[in-house]
């Protein structure tokens, strides 16, 4: 499966290229996304708040004496059991929630696909998909014991050339830090390599309706430097963009809270050592207001849009390498992997 040229400027806007096609799907996708998670961390929220709430009030009563700390410190233990708690569900929720925003635009991205009436799934593709994310886990804890195991050690060997040089220090304190510099950027190299041969797993298990993990590193061969200039170009857009319309977004969120600020000084002004409740009471009258709740609203939303945006552009290289990949190709879905002679767990043996 050789697939056609790899071009880097398709890689690196192929996420915009799938919006052109469609752009009522992508837009129909980014709006689901939006209001379930928008629900689950307003949910979230109103649940956790009033924990917080209690907790900071309980706090305040043993601080000043109100309360025993001995009924306080049983009261504390009750409300972070209520937040663990509270957590467990909201993180298998929100995996969930992850893996459908994932099988949505995946299969946007690389079958050019939007599921009928809502686009998000819990289905075939994100059974797979949660298949790879375990293994991308399981791949990385390798990897963290690998990186702990070589800088210890590139740490012995210091040691070791410190210990050799005897009394010439500096010869040693030079090897010591050339093997230490030597040896993490082989490690960071390392970790790149691994990570980008392995970046289109995602899209190629939701492409061809398989489970796929290493045969992503058969779909990278050849055009390895092309992904990781894509990559980078994608990151500096998405730091040049995300710099602009971040300061942008900031500034109207300082406009909305300046009165407040300036309240605030004020009130530090007349009163020396102000009370809890009353820097409380200022906060809550100007977050309460509709303007400044509006302002926020927009603000949330803006920026939840342009992390949708960023982590399409990103997915998009990985997805448009696997639709070039399996371009013009012939994919019986019933066929076995094939898998490359560089492959971790090497060629898949030939007929003859």
């Amino acid at each position: 499966m050789s697939g056609r040229a790899f071009s880097i400027g398709d890689a690196v806007f192929w996420f915009f290229k799938c919006f052109g096609r469609k752009p009522g799907g992508a837009l129909w996708i980014a709006f689901w996304q939006m209001l379930v998670g928008g629900l689950i961390a307003v949910l979230l929220v109103s649940l956790l708040l009033p924990i917080y709430a209690d907790l900071f009030t309980t706090a305040l009563a043993i601080e000043a004496g109100t309360m025993s700390d001995e009924e306080g410190g049983l009261l504390i233990l009750g409300y972070v059991a209520q937040i663990l708690l509270t957590g467990s569900w909201a993180f298998i929720v929100g995996i969930l929630a992850t893996l459908s925003f994932q099988g949505a635009w995946q299969r946007f991205l690389t079958r050019g696909e939007i599921a009928s009436i809502i686009p998000l799934r819990l289905g075939g593709d994100e059974l797979r998909l949660f298949g790879v994310n375990l293994l991308y886990i399981a791949v990385g804890f390798a990897m963290y014991i690998g990186v702990v195991t070589v800088l210890v050690t590139l740490g012995l060997t210091g040691g070791g050339i410190i210990a050799a040089s005897g009394d010439n220090t500096a010869v040693g304190a030079v090897g010591f830090g050339l093997a230490m510099f030597l040896g993490f950027i082989g490690l960071a190299l390392s970790v790149l390599f691994i990570a980008v041969k392995l970046s289109c797993a995602p899209s190629l298990s939701v492409h061809d309706k398989k489970f796929r993990f290493f045969e992503s590193w058969e779909a990278t061969n050849g055009v390895f430097g092309h992904m990781v200039l894509s990559y980078l170009l994608v990151i500096i857009l998405i730091m040049v963009v995300g710099s602009i319309l971040g300061f942008m977004v900031q500034l109207i969120f300082l406009g909305a809270m300046a009165p407040m600020v300036g309240d605030i000084i004020n009130l530090v002004e007349q009163v020396e050592e102000p009370a809890v409740e009353e820097v409380l009471a200022i906060f809550q009258a100007h977050i309460m207001q509709s303007g400044v709740i509006g302002v926020f609203a927009v603000g949330v939303v803006l920026s939840y849009l342009l992390q949708i945006i960023y982590e399409g552009m990103f997915a998009g290289v990985a997805a448009y390498n696997t639709v070039r990949h399996r371009d013009g190709s012939t994919i019986d879905e019933g066929d076995a992997p094939v898998l490359g002679a560089d492959s971790p767990l090497g060629a898949t043996p030939k007929e003859g």
